[in-house]
């Protein structure tokens, strides 16, 4: 074992250089004056009689001043007694990708395991070895010293494992001082790393997986189509189940056959439930593995039921109010009149003024001026140039039949345009655009209802209907809740095997002297008080 006495602060021995100035003050004080008398003899006698010695230097109290001393200055200079050498950081690379949630023999799964052989491991550490865990594969995690320790926020297996180990691995066992330790099930990896510690956990078996989901969602209506694609990971055909329940009217079950790594599709024609809420699809498939892709959530939004308001100018027809009951039963909805102070969720309005701030209030405006300042100037049997077909509004419909008598320049706020007309000069006007305000939006025609045969035509029920979805943005979106498996992640009926690597010896700590030091000094002082 080599060992070596270092010190912190080895300028502070520099105070050695006041032992002589002890030594000095130790000295008996000289007389100041001597003088001959002829009683020499009878103060010699007297002197013999109290026993009293001539004064002189007492080298053990001085050698026991001068020892506390020593120890008070060494102790200053900060001594270490260094301990062998060997490592003092402990790097762990944690695999946590998704097939680490695998279910070995135990019923435990491999990161469970590997979570307690951690503890293990941690609980017998030295407490002055840094300690860095890095958690690999899904979303990454950098924890240091006791955080490292403590494990309390390690989350779940999840997503793939996108890192290189064995690169990792070696970059990290080439920092000084520095030991890494790898924990993973080997899935889906070429090869182990070579260097540093390693602990393989494999957890074997079959697996069936949900693949993907691809949805129709015929929001605002609550028909929702999905197509389920599955596959099993299996030596042999295996049956199983798939179940879709929660934001549902009804619950929906399949039962499945699944050949061994051939992926199937099952279809439901479900409905949502009005209130909304979390779509759960789970498939059961007896002696799986690995249930954390048997699962897939969506969190549904609400079905709108709004209060549809009209605001219609009086020299209209009554296409507004028809339009707005039609909409109303489509999507369960009520209509109301759209009074000064009524609360409405969806504005339907057809000419006059209309005080809508564009892309802040869903509504759909037909010919309305935004403002009662705002200048309009008619422009007579504008002819249909072209429509946007890659909107979201006009996809697919066909409005080539669309006839306008009149419409009106200078009503239409700044917006994305979809529907174009073109005036005598071959100059293209927009006649409807969209205003997108996020999480709303409105759309606004640039001429009445009664002023075209938009509402004889046989898309406009299904423009209305567009409208009233575009209008609600955001709130319309079906959002999935629980990531896509991981590539790679099913197959796990042949599992990794390697010899663990153990740890090796960590460096002792190193042993400060100063206290045991001073101890000594202030003994040095306690025996010198004894000493005459």
């Amino acid at each position: 074992m080599v060992c070596a006495l270092t010190f912190a602060a080895p300028w502070q021995l520099g105070w050695f250089t006041l032992l002589p100035l002890l030594w000095w003050l130790a000295l008996p004080p000289r007389p100041r004056r001597q003088q001959w008398t002829a009683h020499l003899a009878q103060w010699q006698a007297a002197h013999a009689a109290l026993r009293r010695q001539p004064p002189r230097l007492r080298g053990l109290r001085l050698v026991l001043l001068a020892t506390a001393a020593s120890c008070a200055i060494v102790a200053g200079a900060g001594p270490v007694w260094r301990a062998a050498p060997g490592p003092s950081r402990l790097t762990v690379l944690l695999d946590a990708s998704a097939s680490m949630a695998a279910r070995g023999s135990a019923d435990t799964s491999a990161f469970a395991r590997a979570d307690q052989r951690l503890g293990q491991v941690f609980d017998t550490l030295p407490p002055h070895v840094d300690v860095t865990l890095l958690r690999c594969g899904g979303p990454r995690l950098r924890r240091l010293g006791a955080a490292a320790r403590a494990r309390t926020d390690l989350g779940v297996p999840a997503g793939t494992l996108d890192v290189d180990l064995p690169a990792l691995a070696a970059a990290v066992a080439a920092q000084p001082d520095t030991v890494v330790w790898t924990l993973t099930d080997g899935q889906a990896q070429a090869q182990l790393p070579t260097v540093g510690a390693l602990t393989v956990l494999p957890a074997a078996g079959p697996n069936a997986a949900i693949t993907a989901v691809r949805t129709v969602d015929r929001w605002p209506l609550p028909g929702l189509s999905l197509a389920v694609d599955l596959v099993a990971c299996t030596d042999a055909a295996c049956r199983g189940t798939l179940r879709a329940d929660g934001a549902l009217a009804a619950a929906a079950q399949r039962a499945v056959e699944l050949a061994p790594g051939v992926p199937i599709t099952v279809a439901f024609e479900l409905e949502r439930s009005a209130a909304g809420g979390e779509l759960r699809l789970q498939l059961d498939v007896q002696g799986d593995v690995l249930a954390a892709d048997d699962a897939f959530r969506a969190w549904l939004p609400p079905l709108p039921a709004p209060r549809i308001g009209v605001l219609a100018a009086a020299d209209t027809t009554p296409f507004a109010a028809l339009a707005a009951r039609a909409l109303a039963d489509e999507v369960g909805g009520s209509v109301v009149d759209a009074a000064t102070g009524t609360e409405v969720g969806f504005l339907l309005v057809d000419g006059g003024v209309a005080p809508v701030a564009p892309g802040r209030v869903r509504a759909l405006t037909f010919g309305s001026r935004l403002a009662a300042d705002v200048d309009v100037v008619p422009w007579l049997q504008p002819r249909l140039a072209d429509w946007d077909r890659t909107s979201p509004l006009c996809q697919g419909l066909d409005l080539s039949e669309l006839r306008i008598d009149t419409a009106f320049r200078g009503v239409l706020p700044a917006g994305a345009p979809f529907l174009w007309g073109e005036d005598a000069a071959g100059d293209r006007t927009p006649l409807a655009v969209l205003v997108d305000g996020g999480a709303t939006a409105s759309v606004h025609f640039a001429f009445r209802l009664q002023d075209g045969n938009l509402p004889l035509l046989a898309a406009f029920p299904q423009l209305l209907r567009r409208a009233f979805v575009r209008c609600h943005g955001a709130a319309a979106a079906l959002v999935v809740t629980t990531p896509p498996p991981a590539p790679g992640e099913q197959d796990l009926r042949t599992a990794a095997t390697a010899p663990d690597r153990p740890l090796p010896p960590f460096r002792a700590a190193d042993r400060p002297l100063a206290a045991p030091l001073l101890l000594a000094g202030l003994l040095a002082l306690v025996l010198r008080a004894f000493v005459r």
